[in-house]
C-alpha cells in the first residue's frame, strides 16, 4: 500500500497515550503488532471500552475524524508494546482521493467497525449487566476456569461501575457459580452460569 510506505513506523511502549479526548487528529493509524484500547471516559469516573486495535487493524475513530473533521471524542491507550504506521493527514487524503484500492480498504475497515458499534450498543441496551458480566467471564476464562482481573477492570470491560460489578460477583458467588479472591475469579459452575447467560436460568 503506497500510503503506508509514505507513513512513519513507530514503536510505542505499553500504557502510552496514543490520543486523548479533544486532541486534533494528525495521522491515520494502522497497527502492525500489539494491542491498543479505545475508550470513552465520563465525568462520573466511568469508562466504556469502545474497541481494541490489533495487528492489521485501523482506528475507526481516527477515520471518522479525518473524513468528517473535528477532534477526537475518546481516548486511546496501548495495552502492550505496539508497532504502528502513522500516515500523515495530507498523505491520507491524497491516497483516499486518488487510489480506489486505498479508499476501498478504508471504507471496508470503517464499515466493519460500525457494525461492531451497533452490536455494542445493542448489548448495552438489551442485556442486563449481570448477563454481560457472566458472558465476559465465560469468554475470557483460562483453561483452569480462572479469570485474573480486578473489579475495576471488569467494570471497564462490560461498561458499568466497579460497585455494580462487585455486587453481581457477590451474587454469583452466593449462587455457587464463582469463588472470589483478590484479582482472581474461579468459575466453579460453568454449566449454570452459561444457562443464566443464555436466558435459561433466572
Amino acid at each position: 500500500m503506497e500510503a503506508a510506505r509514505r507513513g512513519k513506523e513507530v514503536t510505542l511502549p505499553a500504557n502510552f497515550e496514543v490520543f486523548h479526548d479533544g486532541d486534533p487528529c494528525q495521522n491515520y493509524i494502522l497497527v502492525l503488532d500489539g494491542m491498543t484500547k479505545v475508550f470513552k471516559s465520563f465525568e462520573n469516573g466511568r469508562e466504556l471500552l469502545l474497541y481494541r486495535l490489533q495487528a492489521g487493524e485501523t482506528c475507526s475513530l481516527t477515520t471518522s475524524v479525518l473524513l468528517a473533521g473535528g477532534n477526537y471524542t475518546a481516548d486511546a491507550l496501548t495495552e502492550v508494546e505496539t508497532r504502528a504506521v502513522l500516515i500523515p493527514i495530507q498523505v491520507f487524503h491524497e491516497a483516499f482521493d486518488k487510489s480506489k484500492t486505498f479508499r476501498d480498504f478504508v471504507c471496508a475497515t470503517f464499515g466493519g467497525r460500525i457494525r461492531d458499534f451497533i452490536l455494542l450498543l445493542e448489548s448495552i441496551a438489551t442485556r442486563n449487566v449481570d448477563v454481560r458480566l457472566g458472558r465476559w467471564l465465560l469468554e475470557n476464562r483460562s483453561e483452569q476456569n480462572n479469570v485474573e482481573a480486578s473489579h475495576k477492570t471488569l467494570a471497564f470491560e462490560v461498561g458499568t461501575a466497579r460497585e455494580v460489578v462487585s455486587r453481581h460477583l457477590k451474587d454469583f458467588e452466593t449462587r455457587g457459580w464463582v469463588n472470589l479472591a483478590r484479582k482472581n475469579i474461579e468459575l466453579t459452575n460453568i454449566d449454570e452460569l452459561r444457562e443464566f447467560v443464555d436466558g435459561m436460568r433466572v
